[in-house]
């Protein structure tokens, strides 16, 4: 599978927001990176809501999805893999994500997101 879309989400305080997402499967895992395109809150900061919403949107299981982000509007200057915790919510239907850990990811993985 590889995908890419917009995501529209509502950022903090209700605020209209929108990402770029790019999707695709290797080995079992499922690599997805948000592209903040300067709309609305960023990427960084609805992280966890971004990364929830795409996991259960998609069915995926979290244990097996890998995270980066990078932005657009600086010419993909930095390009981060994020770790979450994951918990499910109080009936345990839906996978939220927490405590996001954002570390530097290879160049080789920013080539293949960003073509």
């Amino acid at each position: 599978m590889k995908t890419d879309f917009v995501h529209v989400f509502k950022g903090y305080g209700r605020v209209p927001s929108s990402c770029y997402i790019k999707m695709f499967d290797d080995d079992g895992d499922t690599f997805i990176c948000f592209i903040d395109i300067n709309d609305g809150t960023s990427v960084t900061n609805a992280s966890e809501q971004i990364a929830s919403e795409i996991v259960n949107e998609y069915k995926l299981d979290p244990d097996n999805c890998r995270f980066f982000e990078t932005y657009q509007q600086y010419d993909y200057d930095s390009f981060d893999e994020i770790e979450y915790i994951w918990k499910k919510d109080i009936l345990g239907l839906l996978w939220i994500a927490k405590n996001p850990q954002w570390k530097p990811a290879s160049e080789e993985l920013k080539k293949i997101f960003i073509e």
